[in-house]
């Protein structure tokens, strides 16, 4: 029973390994939609990478449930308790698993770069802002209409 359990472990690493990996797809296009300002295409690439993440976290959830009930039925609080003769398998669970670290690290490189990209867009957009507040006030400064109306005295 053990043995069919970590199989299905094994099955669902992998498939949260090619969510990953669209993950990760999606992320450096990110990158080029950040260089390029389009910011239309960054919003539908931030839904895209949000649908997948509730994916991951439904497969997360199962494997979860089925982690819990392999120590249960076992007696063990860690995975590595189980003898690898018993469940050669645990090998190929362990692999899978590196391999989902791998990508989950490529990934968040990628972001911390997305991310400080945007800030700097950010401060470079405020720093605009700025400018063309302190214009304006130069501008209506130096441009001042007088409603008010203005007698002139006349002498006789």
């Amino acid at each position: 029973m053990t043995h069919e359990k970590i199989d299905k472990l094994i099955d669902i690493t992998r498939e949260k390994n090619e969510l990953l990996k669209k993950m990760l797809i999606l992320t450096e296009k990110q990158k080029e939609e950040i260089d390029k300002d389009s910011y239309e295409a960054l919003k539908i690439s931030l839904d895209e990478k949000d649908r997948i993440m509730k994916e991951i976290d439904k497969l997360d959830k199962s494997f979860l449930e089925i982690f819990s009930e392999i120590k249960r039925e076992n007696g063990i609080k860690d995975i590595n308790q189980l003898d690898i003769r018993l469940y050669p398998n645990l090998t190929e669970l362990k692999k899978a698993v590196e391999e989902v670290t791998s990508t989950l690290s490529a990934i968040s490189l990628l972001d911390k770069d997305n991310t400080k990209a945007i800030r700097e867009k950010l401060e470079s957009t405020k720093k605009e802002l700025t400018k063309i507040k302190v214009g304006k006030k130069a501008y209506k400064g130096y441009n001042y209409r007088f409603v008010e109306s203005m007698l002139i005295d006349e002498k006789k």
